[in-house]
């Protein structure tokens, strides 16, 4: 995935308006520029006047630059700021407000590749459980080596790790907006005295090209964590290229061993599921990949896929679809649904509602003839009952943060707000 931070992306939007004068000029990306296009009269692409900006259906929620991100509670957002400033928010009717949960604050510091990284960690408390978050950047502190970046998350541990909190760390300033982080470090935490500690061997780690351990050794995501039932497992990539980081990886038992002791080896992607009918995951196999079932009797194919998982499919949880055929499949049930009156050929991100019945797909897009990068977004409802909405614009949405559900017909992502790029934040789309 080609992945930008959205600083990056304003700072590129802003020098691409600044350029064309607040106006970008749009040309058909299915098609080769025309061989006369010197005289022919380009388009004149407005943000103010863009299809997609003026829509109704769009609405604001971070006007100030906010950019809300959904923690372990419903219905419960958090903002943080590179300053390490990180705020709660809930959303009730169709709005965020500030959070009414008192915030608390834990002071720790996590060891990573034998450096100390100080982290001041903002949570709350709900239903006798905690969420919370913590930024580093070297600007903080200049006594910290090498890792110029660091953010965390307090969490619960799962049933299978026993009780208390996780610390988890990711340290790829990429993934600041993202909301589906995927963490390279993993630590037990004491929330009285703060202290972090490591649960796996680093011993034979091996060192990256930063000069820091490589950040495939210990990996878990939240839908990980989620979906471990009473099993004490994570995901590492270590036996492969670092470059394949996300893209495959082993299921490994959590412990201090050398060598921890593997369930399931070289899973595609991170999907993974235990529950009491054994283990869900992706495999590939000489006819393409298949949805594997693991139970104590050995693995077991439910569904056979054709072509190649990562160019040909996209995938939103238990929700697997062939970008050509339309074809979606439950990957739990084998039920499968069929798309219509969409082309999502170019797509590179899908995001399905909670309860199933509307989607996003969403491409990153290419330069047109005139350098300018055209995004597309399409709104849709899983069974073709309303018409999809279709839109094909510069400045839709941040690649670095990806669409978040606030209810079962509003999703947030992040976007532009002014023509110059240099402001940025949440929006919403309802239908």
């Amino acid at each position: 995935m080609n992945s930008k931070t959205l600083k990056i992306l304003c700072a590129v939007l802003a020098v691409v308006m600044a350029v064309s004068g607040v106006v970008f000029f749009m040309s058909t990306l299915d098609k080769e520029p025309s061989a006369n296009i010197g005289s022919a009269e380009p388009e004149v692409f407005s943000y103010e006047q863009s299809a997609y900006t003026t829509n109704s259906a769009l609405s604001v929620k971070g006007v100030n630059g906010e950019i809300y991100l959904p923690t372990d509670f419903e219905n419960i957002y958090y903002t943080a700021t590179l300053d390490g400033s990180v705020k709660f928010f809930e959303y009730s009717g169709g709005q965020l407000f500030a959070s009414t949960l008192a915030p608390k604050q834990v002071k720790t510091s996590i060891k990573a590749s034998r450096i100390s990284i100080p982290v001041t960690v903002n949570y709350i408390e709900k239903d006798g459980k905690v969420c919370g978050y913590g930024v580093f950047t070297s600007d903080m502190s200049a006594d910290v080596d090498v890792y110029a970046y660091a953010f965390v998350k307090l969490t619960m541990k799962p049933a299978g790790y026993g009780s208390g909190h996780l610390l988890l760390a990711d340290f790829d300033k990429n993934n600041f907006y993202n909301a589906e982080k995927l963490y390279s470090e993993i630590y037990n935490f004491n929330l009285e005295s703060g202290k972090a500690s490591t649960y796996v061997s680093n011993h034979t780690r091996m060192i990256d090209s930063n000069g820091t351990f490589r950040q495939d050794w210990t990996l878990l995501t939240d839908d990980f964590i989620k979906n471990l039932g009473d099993a004490k497992y994570f995901l590492s990539s270590r036996y492969y290229n670092e470059d394949d980081k996300g893209q495959r990886a082993d299921v490994m038992v959590l412990s201090s061993a050398y060598k921890p002791q593997i369930v399931v080896e070289d899973i595609l992607g991170v999907w993974f599921v235990n529950d009491a009918n054994g283990m869900h995951y992706l495999k590939k196999n000489e006819n393409g990949f298949a949805n594997m079932l693991k139970t104590g009797d050995g693995e077991i194919v439910l569904t056979q896929f054709d072509g190649d998982w990562s160019a040909d499919y996209l995938q939103c949880g238990k929700y697997l679809i062939n970008k050509k055929s339309l074809v979606m499949v439950d990957l739990f049930t084998g039920v499968s649904q069929t798309f219509k009156g969409i082309n999502i050929e170019s797509a590179d991100v899908f995001s399905l509602s909670p309860d199933g019945t509307k989607a996003v797909f969403a491409s990153y897009g290419e330069a047109n003839a005139n350098g300018t990068l055209i995004q597309s977004v399409t709104y849709c409802t899983v069974d073709g009952s309303a018409a999809p909405a279709v839109y094909t614009e510069p400045m839709l949405f941040s690649e670095s943060s990806g669409f978040v559900w606030l209810d079962n017909s509003s999703v947030m992502s992040v976007r532009a707000l002014s023509a110059d790029g240099a402001k940025a934040g949440s929006v919403s789309y309802t239908f």
